[in-house]
């Protein structure tokens, strides 16, 4: 059987979970080399997968790229999106990736953290003095000063794919991270993990006994005999302008919206549109805009409704 797919390497990964329940095959990707390049070793380790690569001619029995025009509904699962698009009832409990292991990275704890799907309240500066010393960050160069700069300095491992990562994620103690790509690999190795779970798209959890899902800023649990318990503390009163919110960052200009992942870049391309006034004028119209329901002096009451939300999801 052939299945095709084109998007976020996240999606790719959650989507082998439904090819493993179809029975496998080879599995192509279409308009994205780079996620070839860097999925190819890890797809192809599968058992269930004969072979992985770029799209050729061959008939396409079942193919995901179309799977978002359903809709994203809040919280439910990307990877069961992925299976009710192309109706092939899919366990998730069961893990959809398989790789050996490294005695190097027993003891590490990896971490990874985007700007996206992003938690204002995940106490990531607690676990950092609490076991920073023995986390090692994946991800790409911005995001790892990123973190450094705003929770404290931790090692960085860099990868040349995400076999690697796999590997790296699978022989550690435990993997923290937001929903990610890392932490869909995470996930389909069912690896212990504790993760930073976005309150306006918890579309990443998969409930089971080594998983632990971090929404208000509360974490009380062991990872390989270290106790962690942070408690949640006062809800943050202000708005974090490095982290991208749900639908990006955006701007009405003459009537059309323009958006972009980073604020900074969408404020150089109001400028450029025409848009006047300083950098913290025109960033003040951008969150106005974006976050208008939790702008002023009502923030902790959204985070109080968005938690109490993801609170009666995960039961």
């Amino acid at each position: 059987m052939n299945f095709l797919h084109e998007r976020d390497f996240g999606d790719i990964i959650l989507s082998l979970s439904v090819v493993q329940a179809a029975g496998g095959g080879n599995y192509y990707i279409q308009n994205n080399p780079n996620a070839v390049r860097m999925l190819k070793p890890l797809i192809e380790l599968q058992p269930y997968i004969n072979k992985c690569s770029e799209k050729n001619l061959l008939r396409i029995d079942k193919s995901f790229v179309e799977f978002r025009s359903q809709g994203l509904p809040w919280g439910v699962q990307l990877a069961e999106l992925h299976a009710r698009w192309v109706k092939q009832p899919t366990d998730f409990s069961k893990p959809w990736l398989s790789v050996p292991k490294d005695n190097k990275f027993k003891g590490r704890i990896i971490v990874n953290k985007t700007q996206r799907y992003a938690n204002p309240i995940f106490p990531w500066t607690e676990l950092v003095k609490l076991i920073g010393g023995r986390m090692l960050f994946v991800g790409h160069d911005h995001e790892y000063e990123l973190f450094c700069k705003r929770f404290g300095r931790v090692e960085r491992l860099i990868i040349k794919d995400y076999l690697e990562l796999a590997i790296a994620i699978n022989s550690s103690d435990c993997f923290i991270g937001n929903q990610s790509s890392s932490n869909c690999v995470a996930e389909g190795l069912k690896h212990r993990t504790i993760q930073e779970v976005c309150l306006w798209q918890p579309d990443c959890i998969y409930k089971r006994d080594n998983a632990t899902f971090c929404y208000d800023g509360t974490i009380n649990t062991n990872v390989a005999g270290t106790s962690i318990k942070l408690q949640s503390g006062l809800l943050v009163t202000n708005i974090n302008k490095a982290q991208t919110p749900a639908g990006n960052w955006r701007l009405t200009v003459n009537g059309k919206t323009i958006k972009s992942y980073a604020l900074d870049a969408l404020v150089i391309e109001a400028q450029s549109k025409g848009v006047t006034g300083t950098k913290l004028e025109i960033e003040d119209m951008i969150v106005k805009e974006t976050l208008p329901s939790i702008t002023g002096n009502n923030i902790s009451e959204r985070l109080s409704h968005d938690i109490q939300r993801v609170k009666d999801l995960i039961g």
